[in-house]
């Protein structure tokens, strides 16, 4: 009998798990694979400054794209701007067909609370300033 070590199982995983990442969903008007990379817990604890390990963070991120991830959801806040750096490190340039979902309306204050946009003000801006983080958005 095989034991979860034997090549017998690992490989029926692995076909299974390939077969899961392929599933194609529609994500606005476009179609992915059915999973994606959630990158927020990519930043320091809170989801608040660096990561302790920048580097295994953005290896992290290049294996996610090896595996078939072809979405990875962020967000400006997320650090603030810490994952979108990484992001950017690790994989511009773009891969083909990479999504790079964000979500705008909110912001962090100094301790890494999360503001709504209401909060922040007149003025307050949705997006940091100029950087190839701008082409996200589609």
């Amino acid at each position: 009998m095989p034991t979860l070590r034997g090549s017998r199982i690992r490989s029926r995983a692995r076909s299974r798990d390939d077969r899961v990442v392929r599933q194609r969903a529609r994500l606005g008007p476009h179609t992915v694979n059915r999973i994606g990379f959630g990158a927020m817990q990519l930043a320091g604890p809170g989801v608040f400054g660096p990561p302790a390990d920048p580097e295994a963070a953005r290896t992290v991120l290049r294996r996610a794209i090896e595996l078939g991830v072809d979405h990875i959801d962020t967000a400006q806040y997320y650090g603030p701007d810490v994952v979108n750096e990484l992001i950017r490190d690790a994989l511009y340039p773009y891969p083909e067909g990479l999504r790079l979902v964000s979500k705008v309306g909110a912001g962090r204050d100094g301790r890494g609370g999360v503001l709504s946009r209401a909060s922040c003000g007149p003025g307050w801006r949705t997006t940091s300033g100029p950087s190839r983080s701008r082409r996200w958005h589609w």
